[in-house]
């Protein structure tokens, strides 16, 4: 394979030599690396551009003027994991575990009443709210110029690096099913971003199958730089348990894994670990046994690789024969089938 690079006359001897780009300094290569067309350049150097890292609010997930969705079904906990986020980046403190950069945060409801909200702040999240500002409005339509007006107005006063909108539906007149509509608002907020210079979160509903993502019309997915989905995983009675799947990453490096959140006394969710049962680490032993070796495996082999008690391991064994999962082959001995 050719190597990349340039050509350059020896001062000393007068000679051409040949320079990978690779072995350029930084400020040179700036130098010499001119786009062509005014934001294209060769493959090669291209691939040797030292780029700045994308700012973020929230790293990988929220980018500096950039534009963030969530969506999830009702009663999924979204609201109180959008006063989560605001209070994290107006302290700047990580989010879910994520870094964020302190910024301003403005957070506007449309669906809960002021009291409902102030409730929610003072007496569930029990929280200090450094850098956020909040104000409720349920007649406020950006898609109408007065509203716009007034939507403005406020970011003009507060100065946000951050707006959050919850919910999508409650600030657009038209309907949310229409490219159209859904086209009118999201012209709003570019003109707001490139305006007020700030980021933009939305919180969104779910459409009935939430497989098929945000509900209505599919302009929003496509406008933002990040889409994640919230899933309600608990059941009736439990501990509310979420999971959020990365749908959009435009400004990540890497792909994403779920992220698996479970919501504490103070309202506020934090990451909790996969729990692993007994019968999933015996299975999990026993394929393993089934690649390396092909040979059965003992009762006493899984114990000994400490996997569960006598008792656990034993009902392990029990369920997964009777799912058809595993076979005894001979007496204290298993295999996958």
């Amino acid at each position: 394979m050719t190597e990349e690079g340039l050509w350059v006359v020896d001062s000393l001897t007068d000679e051409l030599v040949f320079i990978p780009y690779e072995d350029l300094d930084e400020d040179i290569r700036w130098q010499i690396f001119k786009p062509i067309g005014g934001f294209c350049y060769p493959m090669g150097q291209f691939a040797q551009l030292d780029l700045p890292q994308a700012p973020f609010w929230i790293q990988d997930w929220l980018p500096k003027m950039g534009k963030f969705l969530l969506y999830a079904p009702r009663k999924s906990g979204k609201s109180y994991l959008s006063y989560q986020m605001a209070r994290c980046i107006g302290e700047g403190l990580p989010f879910l575990g994520m870094p964020t950069q302190q910024g301003r945060v403005l957070l506007l409801q449309f669906e809960l009443g002021t009291a409902v909200l102030q409730q929610r702040i003072v007496k569930d999240t029990k929280k200090q709210y450094p850098n956020v500002f909040v104000g409720t409005s349920f007649s406020l339509k950006i898609d109408d110029s007065e509203s716009k007006k007034l939507l403005w107005k406020a970011i003009e006063a507060v100065q946000p690096d951050v707006l959050i909108l919850d919910p999508l539906y409650k600030i657009m007149s038209g309907d949310e099913n229409e490219t159209k509509d859904m086209k009118a608002i999201v012209e709003v907020l570019d003109q707001t971003i490139s305006m007020f210079k700030c980021s933009i979160v939305i919180f969104h509903h779910a459409g009935k199958d939430i497989s098929r993502g945000a509900r209505g019309s599919s302009v929003i997915e496509d406008w933002v730089d990040t889409a994640l989905e919230m899933k309600k995983t608990s059941k009736q009675g439990e501990p509310l348990r979420v999971k959020l799947t990365a749908k959009a990453l435009r400004h990540a490096a890497d792909p994403t894994d779920d992220m698996k959140l479970e919501m504490g006394e103070d309202y506020e969710f934090a990451p909790v670990a996969e729990v692993v049962t007994v019968s999933e680490q015996v299975l999990s032993f026993l394929q393993l046994a089934r690649d390396t070796t092909g040979k059965p495996v003992s009762r006493g082999d899984i114990l000994n690789a400490g996997i569960g008690s006598n008792s656990s391991v034993q009902d392990a064994l029990n369920m997964l024969c009777e799912a058809g999962e595993v076979e005894r082959v001979a007496r204290g001995e298993y295999q996958t089938n």
